[in-house]
């Protein structure tokens, strides 16, 4: 693997229709770190409830990797929100509403507030 100084190596994937099983996500994640990952991105979306749990199921299982993991759309809003308490390397907010890079994004203030009522609990 090619590098020039001394950045970091994210290798991604997105997935834009749906979120694979876990042994699926899991032979993935271990192709990226062959391949020199030193983070790895794994983004997919959410077509049911149950997909949140499959991804925090990933980060779960994969600690010592930093892995940022979540599902998009509507859908996939839980493990957005709670990937980095899952141990997740961090997730992704939009600065504003009408800003959002992906479907499901939510505000950097809707995240925070979130977070006070999660800390709250």
């Amino acid at each position: 693997m090619a590098r020039i100084g001394t950045a970091a190596c994210i290798i991604s994937y997105h997935n834009f229709e749906k979120t694979p099983p876990l042994a699926e996500l899991k032979s993935l994640l271990d192709r990226q770190l062959k391949a020199g990952a030193d983070a790895c991105k794994i983004v997919t979306t959410a077509t049911n409830v149950r997909d949140n749990w499959t991804i925090l199921d990933l980060i779960s299982q994969n600690p010592a990797v930093s892995l940022v993991a979540f599902a998009m759309g509507t859908m996939g809003l839980l493990s957005r929100v709670l990937s980095p308490l899952a141990g997740g390397y961090f997730t992704y907010a939009s600065i504003e509403t009408g800003k959002e890079s992906a479907p499901g994004q939510i505000t950097v203030k809707e995240l925070i507030k979130t977070y006070q009522i999660i800390g709250d609990s």
